[in-house]
């Protein structure tokens, strides 16, 4: 009798699972307010770096007649014109530009090369060179960083028109030179505090993950320490790093505004948002030209506001995958 053979029964593949980050992003992208808030910060940094191509008149275009200043919005002039008949949407164009240069020197200065580098240095080598960052940095955290960078800017006021008098006989840069005199200086006096939260959280972390088991073998095997922390560490570290970034973000943009606002900022001829809520303070301006208010302080209120809002999302976003990995 032969005998019978047997089929082996298909047994489905299990479905791979994504990767962690295209998780972490579908719960991200889950969330409507996280939605919104990337919406607008996307919107906003366009507008900024496209400023130049898409304001309908030039930054300092002026029109001193009585019909074309302090002119309600119209068809004309979609947020109305200031006192000196500049258009406000031209204006609030340029100052998000000048919001969104400043946040990505910051960042990437700031942020990026200092908090995350030292941040990782502090926690991986530990010791004497643990307490040194970390003792500086407490250092700075206990100071007033607001009047700090007041009186770094204050103090470096006269010297600014010296240097921007030069560059401006001396180079190409012409009437361009003490905005950037001027920025350079605002992002000098903001760039030591802008380390201080991100690489707290990033030793913090680092101290966890260099105990695995992963990084000691490699270790064991003889990686370089830039080779550990930049292919074992770092990955690791990024999603808080990108949490505790996406927090301060706010606190970032808000410095240069505050700075702009009492006059140790950005100058005219220039843009910003704090020199346009300075403008139309007081309260002639506040009940006679509202949407003067409305169009300067607006558009940054809701950019600070959008990154809280996505800084609590990828809180919460993360939180909960720890916790279900537990």
């Amino acid at each position: 009798m032969a005998s019978e053979t047997t089929v082996p029964a298909l047994i489905p593949e299990p479905e791979l699972a994504p990767p962690r980050r295209f998780r972490t992003l579908r719960d991200l992208l889950r969330k409507k307010i996280a939605l919104l808030a990337i919406a607008y910060l996307a919107i906003f940094y366009a507008c900024g770096l496209l400023a130049p191509f898409i304001a309908p008149y030039g930054l300092n275009d002026q029109q001193l007649t009585v019909e074309t200043r302090l002119q309600p919005p119209s068809a004309d002039h979609l947020l109305g014109t200031d006192r000196l008949g500049r258009d406000m949407l031209t204006r609030v164009l340029y100052s998000a530009r000048t919001t969104v240069v400043f946040t990505i020197v910051i960042v990437i200065s700031g942020g990026l090369f200092l908090g995350l580098g030292l941040g990782l240095l502090a926690g991986y080598r530990g010791g004497w060179v643990d307490t040194a960052i970390m003792r500086t940095g407490e250092v700075l955290s206990g100071m007033p960083t607001l009047i700090l960078m007041l009186a770094i800017t204050a103090s470096f006021r006269g010297r600014i028109n010296s240097w921007s008098f030069w560059l401006e006989d001396h180079t190409f840069l012409g009437d361009d030179s003490k905005t950037l005199v001027k920025f350079t200086i605002i992002s000098l006096a903001t760039v030591p505090f802008a380390w201080l939260g991100s690489s707290r959280i990033v030793r913090s972390q680092v101290l966890a993950i260099r105990e695995q088991a992963y990084v000691t073998a490699a270790e064991s095997l003889g990686a370089t320490t830039p080779r550990i922390l930049i292919r074992h560490v770092l990955p690791g570290v990024m999603p808080l790093f990108l949490v505790g970034l996406s927090s301060g973000m706010a606190g970032i943009a808000g410095a240069e505004v505050a700075l702009s606002y009492l006059g140790l900022g950005i100058d005219e001829p220039a843009a910003s948002f704090g020199n346009l809520i300075g403008d139309v303070n007081g309260t002639r301006f506040f009940e006679q030209y509202p949407y003067l208010l409305v169009a300067g302080a607006g558009p940054v209120i809701l950019f600070l506001f959008s990154w809280n809002l996505l800084g609590d999302a990828l809180v919460d976003v993360f939180d909960r995958r720890q916790n279900s990995h537990h």
